[in-house]
């Protein structure tokens, strides 16, 4: 959108997106507890610092931030000890390519987004904590933090949990207890970290349904637990399935794709792992 003319009176007319707002240094100038629609996105303001007032629009319900080189914090005021509700409709939030993001607020205080449900995060390699989130369901994240990574375990309510990571990642484990305390967890995904050997060795949350493993060339092992839906694409280093994967009654759909000794090991009536898959309702090998 075109900023000529947007002003802190016009403003809250807008409620879709306000885009590429490249020439701003602060947004503290416009008056945006006016707005009075669900979305906001910023894009390519690369001289913005401070969105100091977004705390305080009280309906805004999803934010956008990309590509704003300079943006430390969503909000860096401090309130002198005084209980304020951060964001406090907001459901949504995409945070891409901020190259100095620090954190969300530059100081954790009163009931933080209260109302935010869905968190994504990419790119954002100064990020080094994800804060206490009680209503977060849904984390995305994309590129590799190791810190950022053992900073979850806090969020104790997340039920979907997707990492993605590039094929240059050289991480060949997670985080220890980084799963230590998501007992909400009913599907994870772990897509693209190709010198990743284990997954995290604390004991898996038995409620979780739905994992999805999507290329990693070198992961050695798998978790054994009540899942409803296992997906294994292009894990060459994952040489047989585990004894344990007989007594996953609760197993309706396996997918094994691109991994050669696995889809040999599991051809039917004939493969090594035949028998303990020819329980599973569901089965696309190949």
């Amino acid at each position: 959108m075109d900023t000529e003319g947007v002003t802190s009176a016009n403003l809250g007319r807008f409620n879709l997106t306000l885009a590429r707002l490249i020439s701003l240094l602060t947004l503290i100038q416009w008056n945006l507890t006016q707005i009075s629609g669900g979305a906001l996105e910023f894009t390519d303001c690369k001289n913005c610092v401070r969105l100091s007032s977004f705390g305080k629009p009280h309906s805004l319900k999803r934010l956008e931030l990309w590509y704003m080189d300079n943006l430390k914090y969503l909000d860096d005021e401090c309130q002198d000890g005084t209980d304020v509700r951060v964001f406090p409709s907001l459901e949504d939030l995409v945070l891409k390519w901020l190259p100095n993001l620090e954190g969300l607020l530059k100081v954790e205080r009163g009931e933080m987004f209260p109302c935010l449900s869905h968190l994504e995060i990419a790119s954002c390699p100064k990020l080094r904590r994800v804060p206490c989130l009680q209503s977060l369901k849904r984390l995305t994240i994309r590129g590799f933090n190791n810190e950022l990574l053992g900073s979850i375990s806090i969020l104790c309510g997340l039920t979907t949990l997707n990492l993605f990571d590039g094929y240059k990642c050289e991480l060949t484990s997670f985080p220890e207890g980084m799963l230590r305390n998501l007992t909400c967890l009913q599907n994870l995904r772990i897509f693209s970290y190709p010198k990743l050997k284990e997954l995290p060795n604390e004991p898996f949350n038995l409620a979780m349904e739905h994992f999805h493993i999507p290329h990693c060339d070198e992961l050695e092992s798998l978790p054994e637990q009540s899942l409803r839906t296992l997906e294994i694409w292009d894990c060459k280093g994952l040489l047989c399935l585990p004894e344990g994967i007989r007594h996953l009654t609760s197993l309706e759909y396996l997918l094994i794709l691109s991994s050669p000794t696995l889809v040999k090991r599991c051809k039917e009536g004939t493969g090594e792992d035949w028998d303990k898959i020819a329980h599973i309702p569901r089965l696309s090998i190949g």
